[in-house]
């Protein structure tokens, strides 16, 4: 064979390669994936709010996983409060968030809020985490310091507040202004409360109810807000409305 006809078929099959390659990088161009500023990697089920188009207000995605890359901080909402996003693992299927309040002082952590998970978001708490309980400006101790402790940064006007891993049970109400349950992962927890409460705590997600018939026949599942549909993005570029098994 001349040193022609394998140049001619060397080229032949570069292109091919490079075809395949392009396919594969085109498919599923509506749901592309993308980096935030902070280097996060926002793909599939999530996607960025920060990029969502009110005049085209549909979006491949979960609904409620949009991610506002627009800030220093890449943040999710749950229940209309914020949480900064520092890791998605798509691999084990979990997110990473920080309480947005915990990092105005990471010295002294304070977070104002319990964490609500809407029960339309398919997404549950880790093995991995545990639940502290913290009471703010107390008048004295809630029961015994061998179960609650001082966390000495929040004191205030002579009142004290606490943190205890387990649930008093005692009418807080009486000596505490608040109470707040925060969740953080057991491995920051030997670090200390401050350090947990600024590394955050795991939730997973799981996959959306109504997303199940569309991701069954390869598709990725999408949203409408104008119109209050569920789309099925599919690997051709078609956009329906069920599944991408869906004729017309």
């Amino acid at each position: 064979m001349c040193p022609t006809q394998l140049f001619f078929i060397s080229l032949f099959f570069l292109f091919i390669i490079n075809s395949s390659k392009a396919d594969n990088t085109t498919s599923f161009g509506y749901c592309p994936s993308s980096v935030c500023d902070n280097g996060l990697n926002i793909s599939y089920p999530f996607w960025r709010l920060d990029k969502y188009n009110s005049d085209s207000p549909q979006y491949c995605g979960y609904p409620g996983f949009g991610i506002n890359c627009s800030q220093i901080d890449s943040i999710l909402y749950i229940s209309g409060d914020s949480y900064n996003v520092t890791n998605i693992d798509y691999s084990v299927y979990s997110i990473n968030l920080v309480d947005i309040d915990a990092l105005d002082n990471k010295i002294c952590p304070r977070v104002h809020h319990n964490v609500t998970l809407d029960e339309d978001l398919p997404l549950k708490y880790s093995e991995l985490d545990l639940f502290v309980n913290f009471y703010y400006n107390c008048i004295h101790s809630p029961n015994s310091y061998n179960i609650a402790y001082p966390f000495d940064c929040l004191n205030s006007n002579g009142n004290k507040s606490y943190h205890a891993e387990e649930e008093e049970d005692f009418d807080w109400t009486r000596i505490c202004e608040k109470k707040v349950v925060v969740p953080v992962t057991k491995d920051g927890f030997t670090r200390g409360i401050g350090a947990a409460m600024v590394e955050g705590f795991l939730l997973h997600w799981v996959n959306a109810t109504e997303c199940v018939e569309c991701e069954a026949s390869q598709g990725r599942c999408g949203y409408n807000n104008s119109t209050h549909e569920s789309l099925c993005y599919c690997k051709d570029g078609t956009v329906k409305f069920d599944n991408c098994n869906t004729k017309g």
